[in-house]
């Protein structure tokens, strides 16, 4: 699950796109929140993790402007 209050739907496409998992990872509406799901596949906790990390990247650099 991913906060609305912190990332925006096209923050969440935007990274995707960056990680190369556009197409690969869905979003859903949970309640005013999202939920990002990812292939069940034997390397998906590295994807999740890469994702979660370009999230926080990108929160870095929006806020060091």
């Amino acid at each position: 699950m991913i906060s609305s209050k912190e990332y925006d739907f096209h923050s969440l496409v935007k990274v995707a796109e960056m990680a190369g998992l556009a197409g690969v990872v869905s979003f859903h509406p949970a309640g005013d929140d999202y939920l990002v799901t990812f292939p069940d596949v034997a390397d998906a906790p590295k994807m999740v993790a890469d994702f979660r990390a370009r999230l926080r990247g990108l929160e870095n650099n929006i806020w060091n402007f």
